[in-house]
């Protein structure tokens, strides 16, 4: 790999076990509103959180409006899910490249996009899956961002 911006490393991945998801679109100002909305009904029909809040972003986002997936490890190994809900009993992405936020998250996370992406064209390889966030579950002032990526020079033809 070239040289690579502060922060950012190749050949990540997430996974977790026993996972919940739902995907949404709204205003990207209920964020907060709608994945707290979300793990409350995944606690209520029984679910035990034991990971981190994950979620996706799979668009660009216009007019303000976003397509958001959230993720929810938990510790049952069964979950029934209603209309909307996904359960998974696996979820793994990978290889992702990954930055760091830190500080304003709101105002940080289109930076951290910004080097990922630069990133990913100054070693020649191509995104081929949404940016993920993984928030911290001790509430530090600190997020990770992952892309998922693809070496076209690796593709079969």
């Amino acid at each position: 790999m070239d040289t690579l911006p502060q922060g950012v490393t190749f050949d990540e991945k997430l996974a977790y076990q026993n996972v919940v998801s739902r995907r949404a679109t709204f205003h990207y100002s209920k964020l907060g509103e709608q994945l707290a909305a979300f793990v409350s009904d995944v606690v209520r029909r029984g679910g035990t959180p034991k990971g981190p809040y994950v979620y996706s972003l799979n668009n660009v986002p216009l007019d303000e409006i976003t397509d958001i997936e959230f993720l929810l490890p938990i510790r049952e190994n069964t979950f029934t899910a209603e209309e909307g809900t996904r359960f998974h009993s696996y979820f793994e992405i990978r290889p992702l490249a990954k930055g760091i936020v830190t500080g304003d998250f709101e105002h940080q996370t289109e930076r951290v996009y910004a080097q990922l992406l630069a990133a990913l064209d100054s070693n020649g390889l191509e995104i081929n899956a949404p940016f993920f966030h993984v928030l911290p579950e001790d509430g530090s002032k600190y997020a990770s961002v992952y892309v998922g990526y693809v070496d076209p020079s690796e593709a079969g033809d």
